[in-house]
């Protein structure tokens, strides 16, 4: 947010400062170092040569005697000269003067511009010397006071395992100026669904991210957008299209039961083999089955209900047990009202195999009064 300058009482009254002294020279201002407020813990700060909105990246300084000078103050226009900031090192630059925006004699805020802004400035990445210069002289420098960064750059992502519908799918992400001491935050996105964060996240090195997609992510096309903890990121758009393998036709028997007591139920896959059949053997995961129905706690919502008691038969087969009663309660529920178990009506069933393979059963179970 853009600051406002230096009002006419403030002007006024450092005008009456400035009339007082018995010297024009200036006082020399002590600069004390710089805090960009996305990372105030990092010294020194860094700043991304690119985006920063249309002003650029808000940065703070820290000091002593930052000393504006009012101009013109007894003019209908009056005005306020502000201390003027430069920086040097890979290149040299001064922040343009309505960048500058003065809080009191120990701080000042600057916006510093990237490639992205108006007016632009792409600064090359290194570290810069501030200094800090008061309108009637005096100027004081610190080394090593900023470090300029580009944004990261995705060059390549892959996913060695596939996806994996129950159980999070290992993502790689290639590319560089990734930050090995600071997690970035890394988001999937696509038209029409909320943001999807990526949660698990470890930084190999500068080139390299391991990370996961969450289980249950919907299938579809996503963008992939990187952040640095300073503010610089990166947007792949379609960098990856979320496919499981699937499950053959499933059925339910029985297909209903009622809303007092739970319900055992048989769940039957017509591939009897191949990647479409329930995986059988020793595995990572077990299988899980979810009914999509709301609870009587909460009637308005409607929430995955896990099956319990999950048992591979064959590799057609599955018995599990609808919490038609119990809902997400402990079992077993004593009281025959079953406050938390499952509002009447007819509801998909989701099962997930541990090969990452997954299948539904539209209207799969009817819970009965």
């Amino acid at each position: 947010m853009m600051e406002e300058p230096v009002r006419l009482p403030v002007a006024a009254a450092l005008l009456s400062l400035v009339a007082c002294s018995e010297s024009t020279e200036g006082t020399t201002p002590k600069l004390e170092g710089l805090i960009n407020p996305l990372q105030r813990l990092i010294t020194p700060p860094r700043v991304c040569n690119a985006g920063g909105g249309t002003a650029g990246w808000r940065l703070e300084l820290i000091g002593s005697r930052f000393t504006p000078v009012p101009r013109d103050a007894l003019t209908d226009t009056p005005s306020v000269e502000l201390p003027q900031v430069s920086l040097s090192g890979p290149a040299d630059y001064t922040v343009p003067a309505d960048h500058v925006f003065f809080a009191r004699t120990e701080l000042m805020r600057m916006d510093l511009p990237t490639r992205d802004t108006t007016p632009s400035s792409s600064l090359p990445p290194g570290t810069y010397r501030v200094s800090v210069t008061n309108p009637l002289g005096g100027t004081s420098e610190l080394e090593d006071a900023l470090r300029v960064v580009p944004p990261p750059a995705i060059t390549n992502l892959s996913t060695p395992g596939g996806f994996n519908y129950g159980g999070g799918s290992p993502l790689v992400i290639e590319g560089s100026g990734f930050r090995s001491d600071a997690l970035p935050l890394i988001v999937l996105q696509r038209d029409g669904e909320e943001d999807q964060p990526l949660f698990t996240v470890t930084v190999v090195s500068d080139t390299r991210i391991e990370t996961e997609v969450p289980p249950a992510t919907p299938e579809g096309t996503y963008a992939l957008t990187l952040t640095n903890p300073e503010g610089c990121s990166v947007t792949r758009p379609q960098a990856l299209t979320v496919t499981y393998p699937r499950l053959g036709t499933l059925s339910a028997s029985p297909a209903s039961g009622p809303a007092h007591s739970d319900t055992v139920i048989t769940l039957t896959n017509t591939a009897s083999s191949g990647p479409a059949a329930f995986t059988s053997g020793p595995q990572p995961q077990p299988h899980e089955v979810y009914l999509v129905a709301p609870v009587k706690t909460d009637p308005g919502q409607t929430v995955n209900i896990p099956l319990y008691d999950v048992k591979l038969i064959s590799p057609t087969q599955l018995r599990a047990t609808v919490p038609t009663c119990s809902g997400f309660d402990s079992r077993p529920v004593t009281d025959p009202a079953c406050p938390g178990g499952v509002v009447p009506g007819t509801y998909g069933l989701i099962v997930t195999d541990p090969s990452g393979a997954f299948g539904t059963l539209p209207s799969g179970f009817t819970v009965s009064p």
